[in-house]
């Protein structure tokens, strides 16, 4: 294509801005850098402990190695992109996370409700740390409790204690992340993000990439008024998608910026060379049964309303779930993508195989999903 970039002639200038664009928060070029990402917690031991899932990066922003630079070459080439926006902002910013350079074996200290605490596991190769905390009822007595079964809006200390936060310093970039206290009952929605609530053509491998990478994120209409008024039913929100960890600053901002409820993040780990070896739709699929049956058995008490689309396998997964666990998973919706709709013939096949008793129901605008039981 006439004035596209050839990857392999991409100016060093190009690489330079790519690898030396602060992100947010971070001192200087080349200071580490920490993530914490938004967490839940959950009552354990007949609610005498709070369980907090702490997870998050450690990683160091120097230039990336010659096989990162081979990679994001490769990378740039085949999506065919133009230099304006390799060099620009949305591409500098989201491929960011791939090319910083992870920081292995790294102590983690944070500290939440006025409490230090060193965590018992390092971070691994990938730079990711994840552990569990036990914390004791009362030291957290007085933070928001969220997703109460009689719903946020009759609560008011549900809605006017304060956040439980969590932060981490270490001598490096400060971070602070929400910790979501959930209510021992109530009503929990699980999210897909990627044409659930935005535009991302997951059936189509490049336009996939693009949106991803190379376009402002673009919401799905309705999707936030609708997820807006369950909240105030009294819906706690965990995002469960596909979208790779290395992207989580942007995906927040669009939550955020589109006025989505705030929730716990579950993402998926991603490498450079994963695009190469067309992989990268292949690897999206794997593991995010294993997170959401992990977060419905976290919290037994609680029931679940599962929300995602029918361009992959989000019906055949959420009906699997539903069929292990029909206490709790009360209803899934799915989000009509007309390029592998869930038509008569699938849907019969899903009930057929999976003994449904839980309703599943497709939609085309976000105003037919109604209200949070309906």
């Amino acid at each position: 294509m006439p004035g596209n970039l050839d990857a392999n002639e991409l100016p060093e200038d190009s690489l330079r801005t790519l690898r030396m664009t602060p992100v947010e928060g971070v001192r200087s070029d080349f200071d580490p850098e920490v993530q914490l990402y938004p967490t839940i917690a959950y009552p354990i031991d007949r609610g005498s402990y709070w369980r907090i899932q702490v997870h998050g990066r450690l990683c160091q922003n120097v230039p990336p190695s010659l096989a990162k630079r081979f990679m994001l070459k490769t990378f740039i080439r085949a999506l065919d992109l133009d230099e304006p926006i390799v060099s620009g902002p949305i591409f500098s910013e989201r491929i960011h996370g791939f090319l910083v350079a992870p920081i292995a074996r790294g102590r983690v200290q944070i500290t939440i409700a006025d409490q230090t605490l060193v965590l018992p596991r390092k971070s691994k190769s990938s730079g990711l740390f994840a552990c569990k905390l036990d914390i004791p009822r009362k030291q957290l007595q007085g933070f928001r409790i969220y997703g109460s079964l009689t719903g946020a809006s009759q609560r008011p200390e549900h809605i006017d204690a304060p956040e439980c936060t969590i932060s981490c310093d270490n001598g490096l970039a400060q971070a602070v992340s929400t910790v979501f206290l959930a209510a021992e009952r109530g009503v929990s929605v699980i999210s897909d993000i990627d044409d659930t609530i935005k535009y991302t053509d997951v059936c189509s491998r490049r336009r996939m990439l693009m949106r991803t990478f190379a376009e402002p994120f673009e919401p799905i209409h309705g999707m936030a008024s609708v997820y807006q008024d369950w909240e105030n039913q009294g819906a706690l929100f965990h995002y469960v998608s596909s979208s790779p960890w290395q992207i989580y600053d942007a995906v927040q901002e669009f939550l955020t910026t589109n006025s989505f409820p705030l929730g716990s993040m579950h993402l998926k780990w991603f490498r450079l060379r994963d695009e190469l070896f067309k992989k990268w739709q292949i690897v999206r699929r794997k593991g995010k049964a294993g997170v959401i049956s992990g977060l419905i058995k976290r919290m037994p008490h609680r029931q679940f309303v599962l929300v995602g689309d029918s361009g992959e396998k989000d019906p055949e997964m959420y009906a699997k779930l539903a069929s292990k666990h029909p206490k709790q998973v009360i209803r899934i919706c799915i989000r009509q993508i007309d390029e592998n709709p869930l038509d008569a013939s699938r849907l019969n096949k899903i009930y057929k195989r999976y003994g449904m008793t839980v309703p599943i129901q497709v939609f085309a605008e976000a105003n037919q999903l109604g209200d949070l039981r309906t």
